[in-house]
């Protein structure tokens, strides 16, 4: 089995992870209940309406991520699955999703190996948005 290398730039897991937590603000803090968002039209626009937010706040630090539809996709999904859908039983919290995604984006700590797969995945769809022009140090 081959080992990949990949660099990973600091600077830019900042700006992902701020990202991540600014949408997860936006859609808990905008959340009403389950029964005014139980379709799927409705979870949609939900999410849409926040995601467009958060894009808006970064595109006055010139940085684009609207256009980016697989980001989109991908925190939809996620979303989805993992808030808008969540069985009653299962934590919901703020807290929750916060120390996730903050574990997803701690690169200067050991992780497993799924949260590293996680890690790549996701910083290589948000690489998709970002300038590589930009000046941005590349610290590995």
């Amino acid at each position: 089995m081959v080992n990949q290398k990949y660099i990973i730039i600091k600077d830019r897991v900042e700006i992902y992870k701020d990202f991540a937590l600014n949408l997860l603000y936006y859609i808990h803090n905008y959340y009403i209940d389950k029964e005014s968002l139980k379709e799927d039209n409705d979870i949609y626009n939900h999410y849409s309406w926040c995601y467009k937010k958060v894009c808006d706040e970064f595109e006055k630090e010139n940085i684009n991520f609207l256009n980016n539809v697989e980001l989109k996709r991908y925190f939809f999904d996620y979303y989805y699955n993992q808030f808008y859908k969540i069985k009653n039983n299962q934590d919901s919290s703020l807290t929750y999703y916060e120390k996730f995604w903050r574990n997803i984006f701690e690169i200067d700590k050991q992780k497993n190996k799924n949260i590293i797969n996680i890690l790549i995945e996701i910083y290589n769809i948000y690489d998709n948005s970002i300038n590589t022009k930009k000046n941005i140090l590349e610290i590995v």
